[in-house]
């Protein structure tokens, strides 16, 4: 009798690109209509799209999936035929620079990993994860950090690390990431008492708002952070 597969960890791709001016209403119609629903086909559970408040990179995509076999699979294989062949793709998109990066949940965070990223706004704070730096982070959250976010308008926190390359792409961020999702923009400037791995990061660090699938709301990036709906 065979054994049951290993659990996996689950994926949290990051996927980020820089647009040429005026492009974003293009990209965000084929993102929509093509893109995302290729991208369900091929067994991502969540695919999502923000666009820069602050950050070196426009546009911010987030992939999540069950777990790397989603790479080895045929309806991946299947996605990949469709993409290379599409008729729909924007001319522009071939010859962007993009940064592809899979994360996955640091093991003794004790923080979410598989939900649904279902968030108005997104940060992403990455730092090198040495030194103690993920346990330092963690620490921090949950002495007082996390309370203190959440002031912030932030409902979940993912700390991440890298895992292996992705096969369509590369990346030279750093091995950590702690993501912030919020309902609002919850400021550039990180609470008091934060940890040096994250205030001393250099980055490139992103916060955004939503692109996809709801309409963009110019409310949501001008109301004061911090406020609730």
């Amino acid at each position: 009798m065979a054994l049951p597969a290993a659990p996996e960890d689950p994926l949290f791709y990051v996927v980020e690109i820089d647009l040429p001016e005026g492009g974003q209403t293009t990209f965000r119609d084929w993102y929509a209509h093509v893109h995302a629903p290729h991208l369900y086909e091929a067994g991502f559970t969540t695919c999502t799209s923000y666009q820069a408040a602050r950050g070196r990179m426009d546009i911010v995509d987030v992939y999540q999936a069950p777990g790397w076999s989603i790479f080895e699979s045929a309806a991946f294989a299947r996605y990949r035929r469709l993409a290379s062949a599409d008729p729909h793709l924007p001319p522009f998109m071939a010859g962007i620079a993009n940064i592809r990066t899979p994360y996955v949940a640091w093991p003794d965070s004790g923080l979410a990993a598989a939900e649904p990223l279902a968030a108005d706004w997104l940060t992403i704070l990455r730092f090198d994860a040495d030194d103690g730096a993920l346990a330092a982070v963690a620490a921090w959250l949950g002495a007082g950090g996390g309370e203190d976010l959440s002031a912030r308008s932030v409902v979940r926190t993912r700390l991440l690390t890298r895992t292996r390359p992705a096969p369509t792409g590369t990346s030279d961020r750093p091995a950590a990431a702690l993501v912030l999702e919020s309902r609002r923009d919850p400021g550039a400037a990180l609470p008091n008492g934060a940890p040096p791995a994250l205030t001393g990061a250099a980055g490139p660090h992103f916060t955004g708002s939503r692109l996809y699938p709801w309409p963009d709301d110019t409310a949501l990036r001008t109301e004061p952070s911090g406020r609730n709906r």
